[in-house]
């Protein structure tokens, strides 16, 4: 089985994705979260699960998403900042 066809992934999605926009306070690009995530962590997703994952997030009180030119920019909210601070 190759190297991108594995079932399991060696770090869920949902936390590759968390990590990066933690990295990232002044917030993150969609199109530079989805290299970053295929750079960085070998995870190549669809946008549908992108878009899945930032939904989670966004209606956990995590983070926003706002339009910026043609895509998406993702910033943590001021209480998610609050909270991964300490």
């Amino acid at each position: 089985m190759s190297k991108n066809h594995e079932i399991w992934r060696k770090m869920p999605l949902h936390r590759a994705i968390l990590e990066i926009i933690l990295s990232k306070p002044e917030g993150i690009t969609e199109s530079k979260l989805l290299e970053t995530l295929k750079k960085e962590y070998g995870i190549g997703v669809s946008t549908s699960e992108l878009y899945n994952v930032l939904m989670k997030y966004e209606l956990s009180g995590l983070i926003y998403v706002e339009y910026v030119g043609k895509e998406f920019l993702v910033k943590l909210t001021p209480q998610a900042l609050q909270q991964f601070a300490t």
